[in-house]
């Protein structure tokens, strides 16, 4: 798809709003894909989705979408659009599947088509097409912060320990203490023997969110992994101290 200008980009961008400069743009690009009478029916259509989504009617707006894509086939936005919805409704589904590999298709330039779609191939269980889809987001988009902690996570699924914990570190780059991207690199540090690392990861979790008796049992269990008995009975009693449940308790350290 091509566009002039700020309009262009705008497009380019894939940020749907109802209403407003982009909604603008978006259905005055339309008719290019298709016949006048086509793209004007499909730029109705794909109007009424976002009025749809707006609204909190996701049938009708999985109905406008694909009503949208069929009219303008060369149309990216409505298969990425139709794909969102499909995907909220089963993040699995092969419906979600053919239409964001068609946007994707249509648009590889598109950082939101690449994310949505790695997003699905992730669930799927597909690491490798995961990771090669949220990378090409982040090379579109940077900034994209689930894209990164994602893609970490993909390369972490397949095995490549190197990658994942420069993709996780970079996740804390924009978020220091992201907890999920510090649990994930403190598993990865102890896995390579890096325990000062793994010790520093699991200890920001803990000033993080030091109310969580979780954090402060995993700190210990740590601990108790390596030989550290006497913080692994300081954690373990903080953990105990938040949540005094049976299953909490500290088995006896000798």
């Amino acid at each position: 798809m091509t566009g002039a200008g700020s309009c262009g980009t705008a497009v380019r961008s894939w940020t749907i709003i109802s209403g407003g400069v982009l909604l603008a743009c978006v259905l005055a690009e339309a008719p290019a894909l298709a016949g006048e009478s086509d793209g004007a029916e499909a730029r109705a259509r794909f109007a009424r989705g976002l009025e749809a989504l707006d609204e909190g009617r996701i049938d009708v707006a999985r109905r406008a979408f694909a009503q949208a894509a069929r009219l303008a086939p060369g149309w990216g936005l409505a298969y990425l659009q139709w794909g969102v919805v499909e995907q909220s409704i089963d993040p699995e589904s092969q419906a979600a599947r053919a239409c964001l590999e068609r946007a994707v298709e249509l648009s590889p330039d598109n950082a939101r088509a690449r994310y949505h779609l790695g997003v699905l191939y992730e669930r799927l269980g597909r690491n490798q097409d995961a990771a090669r889809e949220l990378g090409a987001a982040l090379e579109l988009r940077p900034r994209m912060r689930d894209a990164q902690f994602r893609l970490a996570a993909a390369l972490h699924a397949l095995g490549d320990i190197e990658g994942a914990i420069a993709a996780y570190r970079r996740v804390l780059i924009h978020e220091r203490r992201h907890t999920g991207a510090l649990a994930a690199l403190a598993e990865l540090y102890e896995r390579t023997g890096e325990l000062t690392s793994a010790e520093s990861a699991l200890r920001s979790i803990v000033q993080a969110q030091p109310h969580v008796a979780y954090n402060h049992y995993r700190l210990g269990q740590f601990y108790e992994r390596i030989g550290e008995k006497r913080k692994a009975r300081r954690a373990f009693a903080r953990a105990n101290s938040l949540d005094p449940r049976p299953q909490r308790k500290m088995r006896e350290l000798r």
